[in-house]
Protein backbone atom coordinates (compact mmCIF):
# COMPACT_ATOMS: atom_id res chain seq x y z
CA UNK A 1 0.00 0.00 0.00
CA UNK A 2 1.30 3.08 -1.27
CA UNK A 3 2.52 5.57 2.11
CA UNK A 4 -0.09 8.52 0.57
CA UNK A 5 -2.60 8.98 -2.45
CA UNK A 6 -4.63 11.78 -3.44
CA UNK A 7 -8.31 12.79 -5.25
CA UNK A 8 -8.75 16.05 -7.12
CA UNK A 9 -12.28 16.07 -7.95
CA UNK A 10 -15.03 16.80 -5.18
CA UNK A 11 -16.57 14.17 -2.88
CA UNK A 12 -19.75 13.69 -2.49
CA UNK A 13 -22.92 11.23 -1.85
CA UNK A 14 -24.84 13.10 -4.50
CA UNK A 15 -22.77 12.57 -7.46
CA UNK A 16 -21.20 9.85 -9.61
CA UNK A 17 -17.76 10.90 -9.26
CA UNK A 18 -18.49 11.74 -5.62
CA UNK A 19 -19.20 8.22 -4.86
CA UNK A 20 -16.57 6.88 -6.94
CA UNK A 21 -14.42 8.91 -4.67
CA UNK A 22 -15.44 7.88 -1.65
CA UNK A 23 -15.30 3.88 -2.02
CA UNK A 24 -11.51 4.45 -3.79
CA UNK A 25 -11.07 6.25 -0.04
CA UNK A 26 -12.78 3.77 2.09
CA UNK A 27 -10.83 0.83 0.43
CA UNK A 28 -8.13 2.78 0.47
CA UNK A 29 -8.22 2.56 4.40
CA UNK A 30 -9.57 -0.88 4.10
CA UNK A 31 -6.11 -1.98 2.89
CA UNK A 32 -4.66 -0.43 5.81
CA UNK A 33 -4.20 2.95 4.39
CA UNK A 34 -3.36 5.96 6.84
CA UNK A 35 -6.40 8.30 6.84
CA UNK A 36 -4.22 11.67 7.20
CA UNK A 37 -2.38 10.38 4.18
CA UNK A 38 -5.31 10.33 1.37
CA UNK A 39 -5.51 13.95 0.48
CA UNK A 40 -8.36 15.77 -0.82
CA UNK A 41 -7.72 19.04 -2.62
CA UNK A 42 -11.54 19.96 -2.72
CA UNK A 43 -13.38 20.43 0.06
CA UNK A 44 -15.84 17.32 0.11
CA UNK A 45 -19.75 18.42 -0.40
CA UNK A 46 -22.48 16.70 1.69
CA UNK A 47 -20.50 13.69 2.04
CA UNK A 48 -22.94 11.20 4.49
CA UNK A 49 -21.86 7.46 5.12
CA UNK A 50 -23.09 5.32 7.65
CA UNK A 51 -21.50 6.58 11.02
CA UNK A 52 -18.30 4.38 11.71
CA UNK A 53 -17.50 4.89 8.10
CA UNK A 54 -18.03 8.84 8.62
CA UNK A 55 -16.38 8.31 11.59
CA UNK A 56 -13.13 6.59 9.75
CA UNK A 57 -12.94 9.65 7.74
CA UNK A 58 -13.40 12.49 9.15
CA UNK A 59 -9.40 13.16 9.85
CA UNK A 60 -9.06 13.03 5.95
CA UNK A 61 -12.56 15.41 5.17
CA UNK A 62 -10.97 18.17 8.17
CA UNK A 63 -7.54 18.17 5.87
CA UNK A 64 -9.59 18.69 2.51
CA UNK A 65 -11.21 21.61 3.91
CA UNK A 66 -7.83 23.09 5.04
CA UNK A 67 -6.12 22.20 1.65
CA UNK A 68 -8.75 23.43 -0.30
CA UNK A 69 -8.91 26.95 1.34
CA UNK A 70 -5.14 27.41 0.88
CA UNK A 71 -5.83 26.91 -2.83
CA UNK A 72 -8.03 29.29 -2.43
CA UNK A 73 -6.21 31.93 -1.09
CA UNK A 74 -3.24 31.48 -3.23
CA UNK A 75 -4.84 30.66 -7.19
CA UNK A 76 -1.13 30.61 -8.01
CA UNK A 77 -0.31 27.81 -6.08
CA UNK A 78 1.12 24.63 -7.73
CA UNK A 79 0.63 21.83 -5.40
CA UNK A 80 3.00 18.22 -6.04
CA UNK A 81 3.42 15.21 -5.15
CA UNK A 82 6.10 12.42 -5.18
CA UNK A 83 2.56 9.63 -4.87
CA UNK A 84 -0.16 8.94 -6.39
CA UNK A 85 -2.77 11.47 -7.60
CA UNK A 86 -5.82 10.84 -9.70
CA UNK A 87 -7.87 13.14 -11.62
CA UNK A 88 -11.15 13.08 -13.11
CA UNK A 89 -10.80 12.91 -17.04
CA UNK A 90 -13.87 13.47 -19.38
CA UNK A 91 -14.43 14.44 -23.43
CA UNK A 92 -10.99 16.01 -24.83
CA UNK A 93 -9.79 14.99 -21.86
CA UNK A 94 -11.11 17.80 -19.73
CA UNK A 95 -11.42 17.79 -15.99
CA UNK A 96 -12.69 19.45 -13.10
CA UNK A 97 -12.10 23.14 -12.10
CA UNK A 98 -8.57 23.67 -10.37
CA UNK A 99 -7.25 20.24 -10.74
CA UNK A 100 -4.54 21.13 -12.88
CA UNK A 101 -2.93 22.82 -9.80
CA UNK A 102 -2.40 19.40 -8.37
CA UNK A 103 0.09 16.59 -9.96
CA UNK A 104 1.55 13.41 -9.11
CA UNK A 105 3.36 10.42 -9.15
CA UNK A 106 1.83 8.92 -11.30
CA UNK A 107 -1.06 11.55 -12.40
CA UNK A 108 -3.95 9.32 -13.72
CA UNK A 109 -6.69 9.95 -15.30
CA UNK A 110 -9.94 8.26 -14.24
CA UNK A 111 -11.89 8.99 -17.62
CA UNK A 112 -15.91 8.90 -17.92
CA UNK A 113 -16.34 10.06 -22.09
CA UNK A 114 -19.37 10.79 -23.42
CA UNK A 115 -17.87 12.01 -26.74
CA UNK A 116 -15.32 10.36 -29.01
CA UNK A 117 -13.26 12.78 -30.24
CA UNK A 118 -9.81 14.63 -29.67
CA UNK A 119 -8.66 17.50 -30.44
CA UNK A 120 -5.39 19.01 -30.74
CA UNK A 121 -5.68 20.61 -27.35
CA UNK A 122 -7.25 17.40 -26.12
CA UNK A 123 -3.61 15.76 -27.31
CA UNK A 124 -1.76 17.84 -24.83
CA UNK A 125 -4.01 17.89 -21.93
CA UNK A 126 -3.38 13.54 -22.14
CA UNK A 127 0.51 14.35 -22.25
CA UNK A 128 0.46 15.35 -18.62
CA UNK A 129 -1.28 11.64 -17.52
CA UNK A 130 0.92 8.47 -17.28
CA UNK A 131 -1.75 6.35 -17.19
CA UNK A 132 -5.55 6.46 -17.44
CA UNK A 133 -8.35 3.83 -15.68
CA UNK A 134 -11.91 3.54 -18.11
CA UNK A 135 -15.15 2.24 -16.35
CA UNK A 136 -16.38 0.74 -19.59
CA UNK A 137 -15.49 -1.07 -22.36
CA UNK A 138 -16.39 1.17 -24.11
CA UNK A 139 -14.60 4.21 -23.13
CA UNK A 140 -11.63 1.22 -22.65
CA UNK A 141 -11.59 0.78 -26.93
CA UNK A 142 -11.40 4.44 -27.43
CA UNK A 143 -8.59 5.54 -25.37
CA UNK A 144 -6.68 2.42 -26.69
CA UNK A 145 -7.65 3.91 -29.74
CA UNK A 146 -5.71 7.15 -29.26
CA UNK A 147 -2.33 6.03 -28.49
CA UNK A 148 -2.06 8.42 -25.23
CA UNK A 149 -0.89 6.30 -22.47
CA UNK A 150 -1.81 3.10 -20.54
CA UNK A 151 -5.24 2.06 -20.38
CA UNK A 152 -6.45 -0.23 -17.87
CA UNK A 153 -10.58 -1.52 -17.33
CA UNK A 154 -11.47 -0.98 -14.06
CA UNK A 155 -15.17 -1.17 -12.97
CA UNK A 156 -17.30 0.90 -10.61
CA UNK A 157 -19.48 -1.18 -8.59
CA UNK A 158 -22.30 -0.81 -5.90
CA UNK A 159 -22.10 -1.21 -2.01
CA UNK A 160 -23.69 -4.48 -1.03
CA UNK A 161 -24.25 -3.74 2.33
CA UNK A 162 -26.45 -0.56 1.36
CA UNK A 163 -27.66 -2.18 -2.42
CA UNK A 164 -28.94 -5.77 -2.09
CA UNK A 165 -32.47 -6.92 -1.90
CA UNK A 166 -34.65 -6.47 1.12
CA UNK A 167 -38.59 -5.66 1.98
CA UNK A 168 -39.83 -2.50 1.00
CA UNK A 169 -42.00 -0.37 2.82
CA UNK A 170 -45.15 -1.05 1.71
CA UNK A 171 -46.19 1.68 1.47
CA UNK A 172 -46.98 1.81 -2.07
CA UNK A 173 -48.25 -1.68 -2.63
CA UNK A 174 -50.95 -0.71 -4.43
CA UNK A 175 -49.39 0.94 -7.04
CA UNK A 176 -46.81 -0.18 -9.81
CA UNK A 177 -43.61 2.22 -9.00
CA UNK A 178 -41.74 2.64 -11.81
CA UNK A 179 -38.02 4.07 -11.32
CA UNK A 180 -35.92 6.71 -13.34
CA UNK A 181 -32.69 7.65 -11.95
CA UNK A 182 -29.87 10.15 -13.30
CA UNK A 183 -29.43 14.18 -13.11
CA UNK A 184 -31.81 15.84 -15.94
CA UNK A 185 -29.72 16.08 -19.04
CA UNK A 186 -30.66 14.64 -22.47
CA UNK A 187 -28.22 11.97 -22.39
CA UNK A 188 -29.90 10.33 -19.27
CA UNK A 189 -33.19 10.45 -21.57
CA UNK A 190 -35.70 11.78 -19.60
CA UNK A 191 -37.77 12.67 -22.76
CA UNK A 192 -38.22 9.02 -23.41
CA UNK A 193 -39.11 8.26 -19.77
CA UNK A 194 -42.21 10.84 -19.79
CA UNK A 195 -43.43 9.54 -23.40
CA UNK A 196 -43.41 6.07 -22.66
CA UNK A 197 -45.18 6.51 -18.72
CA UNK A 198 -47.40 8.72 -20.04
CA UNK A 199 -49.10 6.13 -22.12
CA UNK A 200 -48.24 3.53 -20.32
CA UNK A 201 -50.79 5.46 -17.34
CA UNK A 202 -53.03 6.28 -19.67
CA UNK A 203 -54.04 2.29 -19.35
CA UNK A 204 -52.56 1.70 -16.33
CA UNK A 205 -53.89 4.19 -13.44
CA UNK A 206 -52.20 2.59 -10.70
CA UNK A 207 -48.58 3.48 -12.71
CA UNK A 208 -46.30 5.59 -10.48
CA UNK A 209 -43.44 7.61 -11.62
CA UNK A 210 -40.53 7.75 -9.40
CA UNK A 211 -38.59 10.66 -10.84
CA UNK A 212 -35.01 11.05 -9.02
CA UNK A 213 -33.51 13.93 -11.94
CA UNK A 214 -32.44 16.80 -9.69
CA UNK A 215 -29.72 18.56 -11.18
CA UNK A 216 -27.36 21.73 -10.77
CA UNK A 217 -26.94 22.32 -14.46
CA UNK A 218 -29.57 23.83 -16.88
CA UNK A 219 -30.68 20.62 -19.52
CA UNK A 220 -29.66 21.75 -23.09
CA UNK A 221 -32.82 22.50 -24.61
CA UNK A 222 -32.22 22.54 -27.97
CA UNK A 223 -30.91 18.88 -27.99
CA UNK A 224 -34.46 18.09 -26.57
CA UNK A 225 -36.50 20.31 -28.69
CA UNK A 226 -34.78 18.36 -31.79
CA UNK A 227 -35.87 14.78 -30.20
CA UNK A 228 -39.33 16.52 -30.70
CA UNK A 229 -40.76 14.29 -27.36
CA UNK A 230 -41.64 16.66 -24.52
CA UNK A 231 -42.42 20.58 -24.09
CA UNK A 232 -39.89 22.69 -23.47
CA UNK A 233 -37.02 21.69 -19.86
CA UNK A 234 -37.70 22.43 -16.47
CA UNK A 235 -36.86 25.82 -15.03
CA UNK A 236 -34.20 26.38 -12.85
CA UNK A 237 -35.26 27.16 -9.15
CA UNK A 238 -34.21 30.60 -7.90
CA UNK A 239 -34.37 29.62 -4.21
CA UNK A 240 -32.68 26.38 -3.54
CA UNK A 241 -30.75 25.23 -6.92
CA UNK A 242 -31.47 22.63 -8.72
CA UNK A 243 -34.34 22.30 -11.46
CA UNK A 244 -38.36 22.73 -11.38
CA UNK A 245 -39.65 19.20 -12.34
CA UNK A 246 -42.97 19.07 -10.89
CA UNK A 247 -44.39 21.73 -12.62
CA UNK A 248 -42.53 20.44 -15.70
CA UNK A 249 -44.03 16.82 -15.47
CA UNK A 250 -47.13 18.33 -15.41
CA UNK A 251 -47.20 20.84 -18.01
CA UNK A 252 -45.72 17.52 -19.65
CA UNK A 253 -49.55 15.85 -19.45
CA UNK A 254 -49.01 13.39 -16.68
CA UNK A 255 -51.93 13.60 -14.08
CA UNK A 256 -51.50 14.95 -10.22
CA UNK A 257 -50.46 11.78 -8.33
CA UNK A 258 -48.63 9.78 -11.34
CA UNK A 259 -45.22 10.84 -10.24
CA UNK A 260 -43.29 11.68 -7.37
CA UNK A 261 -40.68 14.14 -8.03
CA UNK A 262 -37.45 13.33 -5.48
CA UNK A 263 -35.39 16.27 -4.29
CA UNK A 264 -31.45 15.75 -3.82
CA UNK A 265 -31.01 12.45 -2.18
CA UNK A 266 -28.08 10.95 -0.38
CA UNK A 267 -26.85 7.50 -2.08
CA UNK A 268 -27.36 6.11 1.64
CA UNK A 269 -30.93 6.81 1.56
CA UNK A 270 -31.70 5.15 -2.27
CA UNK A 271 -32.05 1.69 -1.33
CA UNK A 272 -35.15 2.30 1.00
CA UNK A 273 -36.47 4.66 -2.54
CA UNK A 274 -35.35 1.42 -5.05
CA UNK A 275 -36.92 -1.52 -3.00
CA UNK A 276 -40.03 0.14 -2.96
CA UNK A 277 -40.52 0.34 -6.55
CA UNK A 278 -41.66 -2.44 -9.49
CA UNK A 279 -39.26 -1.91 -12.14
CA UNK A 280 -36.48 0.62 -13.32
CA UNK A 281 -36.08 1.94 -16.39
CA UNK A 282 -33.01 4.02 -18.14
CA UNK A 283 -33.49 4.27 -21.64
CA UNK A 284 -30.05 6.48 -21.52
CA UNK A 285 -28.54 7.69 -24.40
CA UNK A 286 -24.97 7.49 -23.73
CA UNK A 287 -23.29 6.21 -20.39
CA UNK A 288 -19.27 7.14 -20.43
CA UNK A 289 -19.47 3.93 -17.54
CA UNK A 290 -21.92 1.28 -16.87
CA UNK A 291 -24.59 3.39 -15.31
CA UNK A 292 -24.04 3.62 -11.17
CA UNK A 293 -27.83 4.32 -10.24
CA UNK A 294 -29.03 1.17 -12.68
CA UNK A 295 -26.24 -0.85 -11.40
CA UNK A 296 -27.40 -0.13 -7.62
CA UNK A 297 -31.30 -0.89 -8.67
CA UNK A 298 -30.14 -3.95 -10.49
CA UNK A 299 -27.92 -4.82 -7.20
CA UNK A 300 -31.36 -4.41 -5.20
CA UNK A 301 -33.46 -7.07 -6.90
CA UNK A 302 -35.62 -4.72 -8.85
CA UNK A 303 -36.18 -5.74 -12.44
CA UNK A 304 -34.34 -2.96 -14.77
CA UNK A 305 -33.92 -2.18 -18.01
CA UNK A 306 -31.18 -0.45 -19.89
CA UNK A 307 -30.34 0.95 -23.12
CA UNK A 308 -28.43 -1.96 -25.19
CA UNK A 309 -25.49 1.24 -26.03
CA UNK A 310 -22.34 2.70 -24.78
CA UNK A 311 -21.24 1.79 -21.36
CA UNK A 312 -24.32 0.17 -20.52
CA UNK A 313 -23.71 -3.16 -22.60
CA UNK A 314 -21.68 -4.11 -20.12
CA UNK A 315 -24.62 -4.97 -17.91
CA UNK A 316 -26.27 -6.81 -20.50
CA UNK A 317 -23.40 -8.39 -22.13
CA UNK A 318 -21.72 -9.46 -18.21
CA UNK A 319 -24.54 -9.62 -15.96
CA UNK A 320 -27.79 -10.09 -17.64
CA UNK A 321 -29.66 -6.65 -17.55
CA UNK A 322 -32.56 -6.23 -19.52
CA UNK A 323 -31.76 -4.38 -22.10
CA UNK A 324 -33.97 -2.28 -24.81
CA UNK A 325 -32.45 -3.43 -27.46
CA UNK A 326 -33.75 -1.29 -30.53
CA UNK A 327 -30.99 1.89 -31.12
CA UNK A 328 -31.60 4.44 -33.37
CA UNK A 329 -29.38 7.22 -34.32
CA UNK A 330 -29.46 10.53 -31.83
CA UNK A 331 -29.96 13.99 -32.95
CA UNK A 332 -26.95 16.01 -31.33
CA UNK A 333 -27.44 19.60 -30.16
CA UNK A 334 -25.01 22.23 -31.58
CA UNK A 335 -22.99 22.12 -28.11
CA UNK A 336 -22.53 18.40 -29.12
CA UNK A 337 -19.09 17.60 -30.99
CA UNK A 338 -20.48 14.18 -31.97
CA UNK A 339 -22.95 11.71 -30.48
CA UNK A 340 -21.17 8.71 -32.05
CA UNK A 341 -22.42 4.82 -30.83
CA UNK A 342 -25.09 7.07 -28.48
CA UNK A 343 -28.30 5.49 -28.92
CA UNK A 344 -31.73 6.30 -29.26
CA UNK A 345 -34.25 3.77 -27.62
CA UNK A 346 -37.81 3.34 -28.92
CA UNK A 347 -40.88 4.63 -27.13
CA UNK A 348 -43.01 1.30 -27.84
CA UNK A 349 -39.97 -1.02 -26.28
CA UNK A 350 -40.27 1.23 -22.87
CA UNK A 351 -43.40 0.78 -23.03
CA UNK A 352 -43.92 -3.17 -24.05
CA UNK A 353 -41.15 -3.45 -20.95
CA UNK A 354 -43.39 -1.83 -18.63
CA UNK A 355 -46.29 -3.84 -19.85
CA UNK A 356 -43.93 -6.88 -19.47
CA UNK A 357 -43.57 -6.68 -15.89
CA UNK A 358 -46.77 -5.31 -14.70
CA UNK A 359 -48.40 -8.62 -16.30
CA UNK A 360 -45.76 -11.01 -14.78
CA UNK A 361 -44.10 -9.40 -11.73
CA UNK A 362 -43.08 -12.86 -10.09
CA UNK A 363 -41.10 -13.70 -12.97
CA UNK A 364 -39.97 -10.41 -13.41
CA UNK A 365 -38.79 -10.45 -9.60
CA UNK A 366 -37.24 -13.84 -10.05
CA UNK A 367 -34.96 -12.95 -12.77
CA UNK A 368 -34.25 -9.88 -10.92
CA UNK A 369 -33.59 -12.01 -8.34
CA UNK A 370 -30.57 -13.70 -10.01
CA UNK A 371 -29.29 -10.95 -11.76
CA UNK A 372 -28.40 -9.17 -8.14
CA UNK A 373 -26.84 -12.53 -6.84
CA UNK A 374 -24.21 -11.72 -9.66
CA UNK A 375 -24.15 -8.33 -9.08
CA UNK A 376 -23.07 -9.10 -5.29
CA UNK A 377 -20.70 -11.74 -5.82
CA UNK A 378 -18.36 -9.66 -8.90
CA UNK A 379 -19.65 -6.34 -8.67
CA UNK A 380 -19.24 -4.75 -4.85
CA UNK A 381 -16.88 -2.22 -4.72
CA UNK A 382 -14.60 -3.62 -2.43
CA UNK A 383 -12.79 -6.19 -4.80
CA UNK A 384 -13.23 -3.49 -8.22
CA UNK A 385 -11.41 -0.90 -6.18
CA UNK A 386 -8.63 -3.49 -5.11
CA UNK A 387 -7.69 -3.80 -8.83
CA UNK A 388 -7.67 -0.36 -9.13
CA UNK A 389 -5.38 0.84 -6.11
CA UNK A 390 -3.53 -2.50 -7.31
CA UNK A 391 -2.94 -0.76 -11.17
CA UNK A 392 -2.68 2.65 -10.21
CA UNK A 393 0.55 1.85 -7.76
CA UNK A 394 2.15 -0.10 -9.73
CA UNK A 395 5.71 1.23 -11.10
CA UNK A 396 4.98 3.28 -14.50
CA UNK A 397 7.07 3.64 -17.00
CA UNK A 398 6.56 6.27 -19.75
CA UNK A 399 8.03 5.82 -23.41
Amino acid sequence: MSSSFAISWVLSSFSGYGIYGLQILLQYLRRGGDPNAFILTNKPVGVMLPPLEQEKIASCLGLADKISAVLKQNPKELLRFNHPVLHGCSSNFSGFLGQDRVWGAPNVGCAAIEHLFITDHGRRIAKNYDMFIAISRWNADFLKSLDVGSVHLCYQGIDPTLFHPAPGSGLYRNRFVVFSGGKFEYRKAQDLVVAAFKRFHATHSDALLVACWQALAKPDAEAFSKAGLVDGIPEERADKGGLQITPWLLKQGLPPGSFVDLPFTHNMLMPMVLRDCDMAVFPNRCEGGTNLVAMEAMACGVPTYVSYNTGQKDLVDLIGCEAFRTQREVRPSMAMATVQDWGESDVDEIVMAMETVYNAREEARRKAASVASRVASDWAWSGLNDRLLDVVEAPVVRT
